[in-house]
């Protein structure tokens, strides 16, 4: 049991390491298979056999995307997703009120923090994945940016920098969201068999790339649910 357990968690970093690679789905499942196999003949233990995931992952040359090509196809369009719900959450509470939008330095600057660090996260992508501790750091520090925002909100025409008429921004937010997600959901779809890990040997595809090909749906829709979320709240507590 301690043997089956002790192998899971290393194929579980192997898959994890091969995904950080941008490897083929389909490379990756003839990559565990293989192991698998010269496992059983061995019946030795993965980290017995092949040293640690990472090193074993490091030393496979296999078929894979472009190198940062996920930044082009992933990143950026969610880059300006993320300004696109930002700017939405903003405007949908002036709007509902019939005031006009008010913006200040200090709100631009919070409001910023968010885009910024999603804009260099491919620096520091890997250290977000294998360290837990770094994901929550910046998740909070993207979670305070936004509290601070409404803070920093100016409270008259007086205080602001800028007093804009919210409705243009709120419909071209929203377009520009439901358009990313229309085209990315087109995008996942096609590249929909490239990234299920498939067992070469049984044909079947891992359970767990089923799950996190519904969960890349919900991904490619969060900022429109997001932002009707907001709306609802906006238009309850108006």
């Amino acid at each position: 049991m301690m043997q089956q357990t002790s192998d899971k968690k290393w194929f579980d970093e192997l898959v994890m390491e091969l995904r950080l690679r941008q490897v083929h789905g389909s490379a990756i499942g003839d990559a565990v298979a293989s192991a698998r196999e010269l496992l059983g003949d061995t019946g030795q233990q993965a980290e017995e056999a092949f040293g640690p995931a990472r090193d074993y992952a490091a030393a496979l040359d296999l078929a894979s995307a472009p190198k940062r090509d996920w930044v082009r196809k992933a990143l950026w369009p969610s880059l300006l997703g993320l300004l696109a719900f930002l700017l939405f959450n903003q405007a949908v509470v002036s709007w509902v009120r019939s005031e006009p939008l008010l913006v200040s330095p200090a709100q631009l600057v919070l409001l910023a923090t968010p885009a910024v660090l999603v804009a260099f996260l491919p620096l520091y992508l890997e250290a977000v994945i294998r360290r837990i501790w770094v994901c929550i750091g910046i998740s909070a520090v993207c979670a305070l940016a936004g509290l601070l925002s409404a803070v920093a909100t100016p409270a008259s025409r007086a205080e602001a920098w800028l007093a804009i008429d919210p409705l243009p921004w709120l419909v071209g937010s929203a377009l520009v969201m439901v358009v990313l997600s229309i085209m990315n959901t087109i995008r996942s779809s096609h590249s929909e068999d490239d990234n299920d890990i498939t067992d070469p040997l049984s044909g079947t595809t891992d359970s767990t790339g089923r799950s996190a090909a519904v969960m890349l749906q919900v991904t490619n829709w969060l900022f429109p649910i997001l932002a009707l979320a907001m709306l609802g709240l906006a238009l309850t507590f108006s």
